[in-house]
């Protein structure tokens, strides 16, 4: 199923970004492109390798990740 995630924050090359996940596939480009169907939103929010995650499904979350962001907000269809 292809994944469709519309960011806005800072950490990736460009304020505005649209990331497809289809399998083992994974692309950025950098513009922002609005899903037609939203089906969760979601705040992430790095503090080095630490993750706090808000989201519509899960609630709140804190993971780890490998590499250091700041910010980074993201909703998806």
């Amino acid at each position: 199923m292809k994944k469709i995630f519309a960011e806005i924050g800072f950490g990736n090359d460009t304020f505005l970004s649209t990331e497809f996940e289809e399998s083992d596939n994974e692309y950025r480009i950098p513009k922002f492109i609005k899903p037609e169907k939203i089906k969760a939103y979601y705040f992430r929010f790095w503090i080095f390798k630490k993750v706090f995650i808000l989201s519509t499904n899960n609630g709140f979350e804190i993971t780890k990740k490998n590499r250091n962001n700041m910010i980074l907000y993201q909703f998806y269809d």
